[in-house]
């Protein structure tokens, strides 16, 4: 069977724009220091916990507190070149 040469191969080309996209991605290094960690964790759990009996919205800011205090990355602060591990 021939191939007609309006026929694209699947993954032709998906490579290199999946490769564009990692070089416009911002790095996600690790950015939050002690201090900054025990800040997040303890308002991250009493917003959660305002938030499960409460308005929803302070229940997802405080789990997105608690995400970043896991991951050890903020990425409000890759976005602002900004780091607190110092």
């Amino acid at each position: 069977m021939e191939e007609s040469s309006n026929v694209k191969k699947v993954g032709d080309g998906a490579a290199k724009s999946i490769g564009d996209m990692k070089k416009n991605m911002p790095e996600f290094v690790k950015n939050i220091g002690g201090a900054d960690k025990n800040i997040r964790l303890g308002a991250g759990g009493a917003l959660f916990l305002v938030g499960a009996f409460g308005a929803k919205l302070w229940l997802l800011v405080g789990i997105f507190l608690l995400a970043t205090v896991y991951l050890g990355i903020c990425p409000i602060y890759s976005f602002l070149k900004h780091d607190t591990l110092n």
